[in-house]
């Protein structure tokens, strides 16, 4: 017997006793010591009387015995907050077994989604996709202009537009790369990123503009070299990047892709030594 069997199974047999005290609102639950998605019988002997912590203890252990994803969804029924690994656990279970919605027919996930427009109708709150949706809501959304649309507090997906939901998006991890734009020198697999100040200092130490192009050892797909590491030249000067080119012309690199892409300006073009 394993360690977590040695500990589900004396607190089950410690827990029989308990039946006694099983009475509404006593705050006890009726717990299957071999549950019943496993087989386990509707019988006095099969169960014991267990408090909501104790229930939700109890579906740990048989977790961590036989990895079913049935206990995680009984832990979560109980009010449990699982790890993101526990959830795609369940998600997993419930598509491979078509369980919940992942059994719908096309039919019933209609009626479903018609039952949900119908609660967000009735609830009359402007916090649903339904309010945004209709006459009166897209006239105060156009109303609100620009961004303001989008950072509205009763615009249900506006949290992460706000500038609370941006503050806690940085907290989240990443760096802040605004105005820094990426550098590396020929032969090195990696990359910097410098800001506009130290662009001459970086350049005279043999950096260039853009990221290391390193070829994909996985895979079918050959890697293409991306479109801002790529020489371009304007007619007469020919530049290591699109990077390299806007920075000298004083301008963003997607004008200066525009330039090569567009016909009107046919002196700016890739540049090739084919």
């Amino acid at each position: 017997m394993s360690f977590y069997q040695d500990i589900y199974y004396t607190l089950c047999e410690s827990k029989r006793q308990a039946k006694e005290l099983y009475v509404p609102f006593s705050g006890l639950h009726e717990h299957h010591i071999v549950p019943k998605h496993s087989g386990g019988l509707d019988i006095p002997e099969n169960l014991t009387y267990l408090t909501v912590r104790e229930h939700i203890i109890a579906h740990f252990l048989l977790w961590k015995i036989y990895k079913n994803p049935n206990d995680l969804r009984s832990m979560k029924m109980l009010g449990v907050k699982l790890t993101p690994y526990q959830r795609r656990q369940i998600g997993l279970f419930c598509v491979e077994n078509k369980i919940g919605i992942h059994g719908y027919t096309k039919e019933q996930h209609s009626m479903s989604s018609q039952k949900g427009l119908k609660s967000q109708k009735q609830s009359g709150s402007k916090k649903t996709f339904y309010y945004w949706s209709t006459e009166e809501g897209r006239k105060e959304r156009a109303s609100l202009g620009g961004k303001a649309s989008i950072i509205s507090p009763n615009n249900p997906w506006s949290y992460w537009a706000s500038k609370e939901g941006q503050k806690k998006r940085a907290a989240m991890g990443g760096k802040s790369h605004k105005g820094k734009k990426p550098m590396y020198k020929l032969g090195d697999s990696t990359f910097i990123r410098v800001s506009p100040e130290d662009f001459d200092n970086r350049i005279q130490e043999g950096y260039i503009f853009g990221s290391p192009h390193v070829p994909k050892t996985k895979g079918t797909k050959t890697n293409i070299i991306s479109v801002r590491r790529r020489k371009v030249t304007d007619g007469i000067i020919v530049y290591e990047s699109v990077e390299d080119a806007a920075t000298q012309n004083g301008v963003t690199p997607g004008a200066i892709v525009y330039r090569c892409k567009s016909k009107k300006n046919i002196n700016w073009q890739y540049f090739s030594n084919t």
